[in-house]
C-alpha cells in the first residue's frame, strides 16, 4: 500500500512521506534492539559497585550507537535511548539512569550548548577515549539556591592563557556530584575572575578530573564520597574541591 501512487486529492509527495515514516520506524526498532543489547549487563548491577556501573556507561558509549551530539543531531534517537533505560534498567539500577543523563545531558550537553568549535572537537575525542563526565554546579553553602550561589573561583592567568580553579572555603566545595568518583571529565561552574580580582560571573569550564579513567586525580583536584543514600547506591556521589588546579 505504501508503494501505491497517492490519490489525486492527496498532496504531492504523500506516498513518499509514508514510506519515509515506515523506514524511520524500522530504524528505531533496529536501534532499540541494539541499544537494549548494550544495556543488558545493567540487569546485574549491584549497589555500591560504582566501577561496574561506570564501565557499563563506557561500554554503551563505546558501542557508537549514541553520539554525544545526538541531542542536537538526532534528538528522536537520543530520547528513545532515555526511554529504553527507564524501561530496562531503572528499576534494577536506578543510579545508572542518573549517571547516563548526567554524562550525556548535563556534562556533554553543556559543552555542546556553550562550547566553541574546539570544544566540539573535544567531544569527538571524549567519545573515542570512552571518557565519562560529571557536572559540578551545586556547592555546599548554596543549599536550595544551587546555581544562584557560586563561590568556586576560576582566575584567568594571561601568562599562559589558562585558568586556575580554587575552592576558597569548605562551603564552596562542589557537593553531591553524581559520578564524581568515577568521572575523569567535569563541567565545573565557577566565578570567572580577572587577574585584578574583578568578577565576571559564573562560567562553565571543562576540567580534567583524573589522569586516567577512575584513577589518579589531576594535580589540585580533591574528591570524597558523600556516603550511603536511601536509593540508587549503584551511583557514586562526591564532593569535589580544587587547590590551584590548572585548566588549559
Amino acid at each position: 500500500a505504501y508503494e501505491a501512487a497517492p490519490p489525486a486529492s492527496a498532496p504531492a509527495g504523500a506516498a513518499g512521506g509514508a514510506r519515509f515514516a515506515v523506514a524511520g520506524e524500522h530504524e528505531d526498532a533496529r536501534f532499540a534492539a541494539q541499544f537494549r543489547a548494550a544495556l543488558a549487563p545493567g540487569q546485574h548491577l549491584r549497589a555500591f559497585d560504582h566501577a561496574a556501573s561506570a564501565a557499563l556507561l563506557r561500554d554503551v558509549q563505546d558501542s557508537g550507537l549514541l553520539s554525544l551530539t545526538d541531542v542536537r543531531d538526532n534528538p528522536e534517537r537520543f530520547f528513545l535511548a532515555h526511554r529504553l533505560i527507564a524501561a530496562d534498567v531503572a528499576d534494577v539500577a536506578p543510579g545508572f539512569w542518573i549517571r547516563f543523563t548526567v554524562h550525556y545531558n548535563l556534562c556533554m550537553g553543556t559543552v555542546m550548548a556553550l562550547g566553541e568549535s574546539r570544544h566540539l572537537d573535544e567531544l569527538k575525542r571524549i567519545q573515542a577515549r570512552g571518557d565519562i563526565g560529571c557536572f559540578g554546579l551545586t556547592e555546599r553553602r548554596a543549599g536550595v539556591n544551587s546555581g544562584m550561589v557560586v563561590e568556586t573561583v576560576a582566575t584567568f592567568d594571561p601568562s599562559n592563557d589558562s585558568f586556575v580553579l580554587n575552592t576558597p572555603s569548605e562551603g564552596a566545595a562542589k557537593n553531591w556530584i553524581s559520578s564524581g568518583l568515577m568521572a575523569n571529565k567535569a563541567v565545573v561552574v565557577a566565578d570567572l575572575r580577572l587577574p585584578d580580582g574583578t568578577s565576571k560571573g559564573a562560567h562553565a569550564f571543562l576540567v580534567d578530573l583524573r589522569v586516567t579513567q577512575g584513577g589518579e586525580l589531576t594535580k589540585g583536584v580533591m574528591t570524597g564520597d558523600m556516603g550511603v543514600k536511601t536509593i540508587a547506591n549503584d551511583l557514586d556521589n562526591a564532593w569535589i574541591a580544587f587547590d590551584n588546579a590548572w585548566i588549559a
